[in-house]
Parts: structure tokens; sequence; C-alpha cells
């Protein structure tokens, strides 16, 4: 290759590695955005009744339950046991759905 055909080539080469900085920023951007969301995520779900509203985080790790003071007192234990599993495992699915989600948001299109 001449000096010639180098100069020629180097704004070409310039401007490809520029368009790939600029995608890799757009990603890392996406990325710390997708990290700080699920740092955060908290998801609820609420039992059929409405006593029992249990709240997960991202890791799935009940973080708040709500239980209603009659439902205490007028439930049956083992019944009120079952519907706080219930309602843990409806915010834990809530809170799958909710992570897959937010990733297809933040995955890369195709077009780069």
């Amino acid at each position: 290759m001449t000096e010639t055909d180098d100069r020629a080539a180097d704004p070409n080469l310039r401007t490809d590695l520029e368009d790939i900085y600029g995608r890799y920023e757009e990603l890392r951007s996406g990325v710390d955005e997708l990290q700080r969301s699920v740092a955060t995520m908290q998801v609820s779900a609420e039992s059929e009744t409405g006593d029992v509203r249990a709240t997960v985080d991202a890791d799935g790790r009940l973080v708040d339950l709500r239980l209603n003071q009659d439902a205490c007192r007028e439930w049956p234990v083992d019944t009120l046991a079952r519907v706080i599993v219930e309602t843990v495992q409806h915010a834990s699915a809530g809170k799958s759905r909710q992570l897959e989600q937010l990733v297809a948001h933040h995955r890369p299109t195709d077009d780069a």
C-alpha cells in the first residue's frame, strides 16, 4: 500500500472506529440502566381476597408482607399459610416477567 492509500483509508477507518465506539457506549449505558433497574426492583402481588400482599425483590426474596388483621384472626392457620405462600409465588412470577421485559427492552437491535 502506498502512503496515499494509507491516508485515504485512514478517514474510513476512523469513521468505522467512531461508529463502533458509539455503539459500545450505547450498550454500556443500557447495561448500566439495566443494573440500576434490577437493583431497585420490587414486585408485589395480592391474594384474591386482598387479605395478603407480598413484595419480592429482583432475587425473589420476600421484602414485605402485609396481612389483613381479620384474616389473621378468622382464617385457619393452614389456610393463611397457603394463601401467603401462593401470594409470594405470584409476586415471584411477576418478578420473572418483569425481568424478562427489562432485558428485552435493553437487548441490542440487530441493525448494527
